[in-house]
Order: C-alpha cells, then structure tokens, then sequence
C-alpha cells in the first residue's frame, strides 16, 4: 500500500471484457432526453438499449425533484413542444400526477411519478434496460464508436451498437469519444442546486402572510384555492433580498442573496426550499463539496423560512435530492446556438425541434436572473451531432450551444424535444449506413412529424 501511494500513475493489466448485447441504438443516460431518446429509436424500428446509471428514469424530473419540465409552448400560446415528450405529459396527466395549463402550455408534475409513468413507456416500446450501469468508456476507431465499457454490479461490460445518443447532460460520451466541447471556468457555470421536500406547510397562512406584506415579495404567483384537497399548480414566492428587481410585467427578474423560494406541489402541505454553489460538475472534488455545501445553504433557507414566514413554523424536511447539475460540457457541433439566434428567433432547414424557454440563469453569489424569450427558434439537427464523430448524436442540455443560449435550452421540456429528435435520427442512421449525418433530413422531418412533433407554428 505504500508503494502505490508513492507512485504518480498506476499500470493497469490488459483484461478481456465480455460482450453482453448489442443493438442499432445505444441511448446513454435515461434522464428526460434519454428516456424519450429510447423510446423514439425503438418506436421508429430500431433494436434499442438504454443505459442508466441510477434505479430510475426520469433524470432532472426525478432524482432533483424539479416540478416544472417548464413551458411547451411559446409567448404567443402556441404549443411548439408535443410529440413524444407531450404523451409523457399527458400519461402524466391521466395518472393525476401533473397539472397542465393549455392556455400558456405550462406544465408542472409531481416527480415520483415520473419513475412509474416512464418506465411503463420504455418498456412498452420494446427498448432493453440497462439500469445500475455506468458507461465508463467507448471504443472508437477512425471516429466510429464500436461499443461502450459499461461499470455495473456484474463487473465491467461491453455493449456493442451501430449508432449512439449521448444523453447524459455532461457529453461524457462525445468528450470519451473524442470530439471537441466547450465548457466555460467553473465560477462562470451555472450553479448546482440540492432541493429540501418539506411537508407539514400551512398554506393558507403562508398566502395571507404574502398578502398582508406585498413589499416582503419580489415575485408572486398564487392560484386560485391553493389551500383546497386535491392536485392544483404550484404556489411561488420569491421573498424579496437586498438586490431584487422585477420589471413591471414580470418578465425579467433579478435577485440577489439567498432566495427562500415557496413552491408547493401538487398537495398543499408539500414545499421545496433550494441551496445552491457553483462548482465544476465534472469533477469529483467539485461534486463532493457541492453536496455539502448547498445542503447547508438549503437548510439555512429552510430556518429563514420557519423564522420569517408563517406557515413555515412546523415544516419538516421528509426528502432531499441528490446534486441537481445545470450546466459542464456542452459539445462543439456542426452548428452552435447562440443566444442571438434564440433572440432573432432563428429558421434552420434542418429544423427537428423548437423552443422558448425562458432564459434561467444561476450565477454565482446566489444571483438569480430570470428572462422571457419572445416567439420561438428552430434546433437545427446539426446543433446535434458532435464534430469528428460519424456515428453519435446528442440530446438534453449539453447539445451544441454557447454558455447564454444554454440557460434556455437546458429546460425539461426542451430536452424532451431533443431526445425525441435525436432518438428518431439515430434509428434512421441505424437502419441506413450508420452515419448520422447522411440521415436525410426530409425522411427525418417527415417521421418526427409522424410521431406528432411540432417542427413549425406556421399554418402553412
């Protein structure tokens, strides 16, 4: 033992690694690109693996309890966000486990149920699970990925597929495989966030506390009979700190400080409280003291608000999330978004999704900026294939896009929208040559189309 310490480097011995399966299509990551990303290449009759490396699907909307997948439609009403991501929304939906307003197509669901309602959908769609298994390495020649190394409770695995979907948020498949991302100083990246559920909030005493003192609240949105049995949108207060400025329509907010945010989901005595510290989501050390430390910063929250704000006197914390990650890597596509082209809103012909999510930035100092975007922008199939790799295509977060444009494109509902693009183009390619960029984009339109996605707000 202390040999090894001495030592800089290791050698470790050449092993021979079992194949254990193989498919058209390997999706890596089951986070709420990943999942839909599987379902889409099974649907479009590709043999499809999935895999995971928790329990569970669901990603963001699960393991980081983030309640709203955000907005599916535009500023002007228009839903731009259906297909295959909208069926999840709806299965949601009819397990009374979302809440959907269809005039502004917002959506906000209830996380524990996502584990359910997604796995049903995976396995009805044929695709094969691989859950407890992280993929460690892939194996690549002359920029053709041949298999992944997968790390599980039965050792290390080799997967062997035609064309892959890296949807694992930190493009940990294009960055092993070779091909150039982009990911800004860790001080610059948006911060990472542990979410408090809390149960036992009197509701009807935290809304008349934010009526009897208006000036305490820098933002509010207040449905009608919260307080009432049953499922109902969420309850968001954001109590207003030294620096907070919101514009008078609401569509631009800045705050600064701690920000105790009431968001009541779903059942009206449900709360979660948010800490959050910027730290690099690729490294280790980073990901350790995150953990810790916006743990702290979430329970000092939850004092502030048993302290200040009645209703909040007797809430507990009943469960915790693991580290919610905004932002590492982000590929280096055949295109890069940038924030001028969500602003303009921008036509690709190669369009296979749309958004408009709201710009959401969490930057360091606990400032948090919120911005609406107007109209929507095309996602340009080739802001989804990785440089110098022929046979992968991304999905989710980390698809190819500068650091602002990110803080919209990495919403839930979008990443849907990508997985379900990249899912269908990647059983194309796999049913073609295997190259993904020799998918004809006309095919690929067609499908996606098909399968119910919105690839236009146009009548025509």
């Amino acid at each position: 033992m202390s040999q090894i310490k001495s030592l800089r480097t290791v050698r470790i011995p050449a092993c021979t690694l079992p194949v254990v399966a193989e498919a058209d299509v390997i999706v890596v990551g089951g986070g709420n690109a990943g999942f839909i990303a599987a379902i889409a290449a099974a649907r479009s009759g590709a043999r499809t693996i999935l895999v995971e490396r928790y329990g569970y699907l669901g990603g963001c909307l699960t393991g980081t309890y983030a309640a709203e997948p955000g907005f599916f439609g535009d500023s002007d009403g228009n839903l731009i966000i259906r297909g295959i991501g909208w069926e999840f929304i709806e299965r949601m939906e009819k397990a009374a486990a979302a809440v959907v307003d269809r005039k502004w197509w917002l959506v906000q669901i209830f996380p524990e149920a996502v584990k359910a309602v997604a796995l049903d959908m995976v396995v009805e769609a044929g695709v094969e699970l691989y859950l407890y298994s992280w993929a460690s390495d892939v194996l690549v020649e002359k920029g053709v990925i041949q298999g992944l190394i997968v790390q599980n409770k039965s050792g290390r695995q080799v997967i062997a597929g035609k064309v892959f979907v890296d949807a694992t948020g930190d493009a940990d498949l294009a960055f092993l495989a070779g091909a150039p991302t982009e990911k800004v100083a860790p001080d610059q990246l948006w911060q990472t966030s542990v979410d408090l559920t809390l149960c036992n909030v009197d509701v009807a005493k935290v809304v008349q506390w934010a009526k009897e003192n208006p000036q305490r609240i820098g933002f509010k949105n207040i449905p009608k009979d919260v307080a009432s049995p049953g499922i109902h949108p969420m309850l968001t207060l954001v109590i207003r700190g030294a620096g907070t400025e919101v514009d008078e329509k609401g569509w631009r907010i800045t705050h600064v400080g701690p920000m105790p945010t009431v968001k009541l989901m779903i059942h009206p005595s449900i709360s979660r409280v948010q800490g959050s510290v910027e730290i690099d989501g690729t490294d280790v050390q980073g990901l350790t003291y995150a953990e810790i430390e916006a743990r702290r910063r979430a329970m000092a929250h939850l004092a502030y608000l048993q302290q200040n704000v009645p209703g909040f006197e007797h809430a507990i914390v009943v469960g915790e999330s693991h580290l919610g990650v905004r932002e590492t890597r982000r590929i280096i596509g055949d295109y890069v978004l940038t924030i001028e082209d969500l602003r303009r809103n921008a036509r690709f012909p190669d369009v296979v999704a749309l958004n408009c999510r709201a710009l959401d930035r969490h930057i360091k100092g606990e400032v948090f900026q919120y911005e609406l975007l107007q109209g929507n922008h095309d996602i340009p199939l080739r802001a989804l294939i990785p440089q110098q790799v022929q046979n992968l295509l991304v999905a989710g977060r980390c698809i190819s896009s500068d650091h602002e444009a990110n803080a919209s494109l990495r919403g839930a509902a979008t990443c849907l929208a990508t997985g379900h693009a990249a899912g269908t183009a990647a059983a194309l390619a796999a049913l073609g040559n295997g190259r993904t960029r020799d998918v004809d984009i006309a095919t690929l339109q067609r499908t996606l189309k098909e399968q119910g996605a919105i690839l236009s707000t146009k009548s025509s």
